[in-house]
């Protein structure tokens, strides 16, 4: 080859390399470790308790008894699915799971000891490196639905309902005092939120219900004895209604207020509204309506539609009225960094059966559907949530489907700064639980969802947005996944993880004289880089 050619070859092999080096690096989503326990049909569904980079621990309610006591299962997991421990845990045999938590090493699991809302409740902590095992009795003087639980590093606080009204009681772990919390009990008010602090404090976040002109926002901070620290009354605008509310928890030096706001009494939401506490100035609410989002309404099939939605939406802003665009939406998690806050919620249509109240029985909660906003702790107790559902009313919803993930940016001051989104074909799920989640992590963001047996991830960077899909890798080869249960999700777990469950059949083709079959649950986990 002459000098002429291999100039040519030379040139073109150095431009190719240099179009490697300066191309965009796209996200990359990799399954680096898998857990399997095998199962019988009539299993029940395991519950996850998440520990950051300790690991997982798994609540395994096989309904075994023994000599009158019920045994419940507990696995410990380290970050790479192997098992550290296991022990049973006795328990009387009529308990209900309420919750769980997770807080400096110990594993927390509540139970009520039968079916009467003022019985005892029993909190079991367990040490997730010593396997040291704590009990205490709290014995109730009235009878309070539980909707809220969290932990303190010496206290656990408990929010809900007595009869119609809101309370909130503190439990001492060292003196093994219940108090309850003065200032509630408070009619038509809904306790919207119950959130632990970075610092060891807690809010709580009531709106008023009642049908005056004037209603407001009430946000309260107490210390881990429950003493009050201070106070925000936030008023909001006579013609807009608070459907959700969800508190940052004190990372940052200001306190966020968000959810989600509806017209008058609309149970579907017109927007996303923010407010940061100031007790000591009068702060306004801002309302964002779906339709002056940016990428919020990329869900819908039509973009004449989208367009119209959008075009009405900033009609309405200039004539100061109300947009007429609404639908379905749950706040899901506020995740708050060093000058960030990260909310996500879910857009969804319920089935024809559902009741368009999403308060039941008489107790209003955020929580309604086992839903479980978390923060600072990422990991705040879900409520037993599988299809033996303890805390679902009557006018829950029966089921739903998910449409779209939506990952709302906001600054220090409140401001909504960005939008992202994951378009997620219509999920069909039992019950109303979330569906979706997302990694913030050194400035890379990233929306995922599990649809049986696949992954998908939407990375969001400064470039655009590309999607990528990742299938269940299984431990052998030899082996292939024959169906996947849809009752499985994806979540975060810690920096740039998340982990995805759900219940396997599994084949194995090179069987031929035994059963080659068996049922499976799983746990994946997956780095998103």
């Amino acid at each position: 080859m002459n000098q002429r050619h291999l100039s040519f070859y030379f040139q073109h092999y150095l431009l190719g390399i240099l179009l490697i080096a300066v191309a965009p690096v796209v996200g990359q989503v990799e399954q680096t470790a898998r857990y399997e326990l095998e199962q019988k049909i009539n299993d029940r569904e395991l519950i996850l308790v998440p520990m950051g980079d300790q690991g997982i621990t798994l609540i395994n309610d096989n309904s075994n008894f023994k000599d009158g006591k019920k045994i419940w299962g507990i696995i410990a997991l380290d970050i790479e699915l192997n098992e550290k421990w296991s022990l049973d845990l006795e328990t009387e045999t009529r308990v209900r799971l309420l919750g769980y938590d997770y807080k400096d090493d110990w594993i927390y699991v509540l139970f009520r000891s039968n079916d009467h809302e003022g019985s005892d409740l029993n909190l079991y902590a367990i040490h997730s490196k010593t396997q040291e095992r704590k009990k205490f009795i709290i014995k109730q003087e009235i009878a309070l639905k539980i909707t809220h639980f969290g932990i303190l590093t010496h206290s656990i606080v408990l929010g809900g309902y007595v009869n119609q009204d809101p309370a909130i009681l503190v439990y001492d772990l060292e003196t093994e005092n219940l108090k309850i919390v003065p200032g509630f009990f408070i009619s038509d008010t809904e306790l919207l939120d119950l959130r632990m602090n970075a610092n060891n404090t807690f809010n709580t976040l009531l709106v008023e219900r009642n049908t005056k002109e004037k209603k407001s926002l009430i946000l309260k901070t107490f210390d881990d004895s429950g003493a009050l620290l201070f106070d925000d009354t936030i008023e909001i605008e006579p013609k807009r209604s608070i459907l959700s509310g969800i508190t940052s928890t004190l990372v940052n030096d200001g306190l966020l207020i968000t959810g989600t706001w509806a017209e008058g009494t609309s149970k579907q939401a017109t927007g996303i509204y923010s407010v940061m506490a100031d007790p000591f100035t009068d702060q306004a609410i801002r309302y964002y309506d779906f339709g002056s989002l940016q990428n919020f309404l990329e869900y819908q099939t039509s973009k004449k539609r989208i367009a119209r939605i959008k075009e009405k939406s900033s009609q309405a802003k200039t004539d100061g009225a109300i947009p007429d665009f609404k639908t379905y939406t749950s706040v899901i998690r506020l995740e708050e960094q060093r000058g960030v806050f990260a909310l996500l919620a879910e857009v969804y249509q319920p089935s024809s059966h559902y009741n368009p109240s999403p308060y039941w029985s008489g107790y209003p909660s955020s929580y309604y559907g086992g839903y479980n906003p978390y923060g600072y702790n990422s990991y705040m107790p879900r409520y037993y949530n599988p299809t033996y559902q303890y805390n679902n009313g009557p006018s829950q919803v029966d089921d739903a489907k998910i449409q779209y993930s939506s990952l709302l940016i906001f600054d220090l001051k409140g401001n909504l700064t960005n939008d992202y989104g994951l378009v997620m074909n219509e999920k069909k799920i039992k019950g109303l639980e979330q569906t979706s989640d997302f990694i913030l992590n050194d400035g890379k963001i990233a929306l995922a969802y599990k649809k049986e047996k696949e992954i998908f991830v939407m990375h969001h960077n400064p470039d655009g947005s590309n999607l990528d899909t990742l299938k269940t890798s299984l431990s052998k080869p030899e082996e292939i996944v024959r169906s996947d249960s849809d009752n499985g999700n994806v979540r975060f777990w810690y920096q740039n993880y998340m982990y995805s469950w759900g219940y396997q059949n599994i084949k194995d083709k090179d069987k031929k004289s035994e059963d080659p079959n068996r049922y499976v649950f799983y746990i994946n986990k997956i780095r998103i880089d």
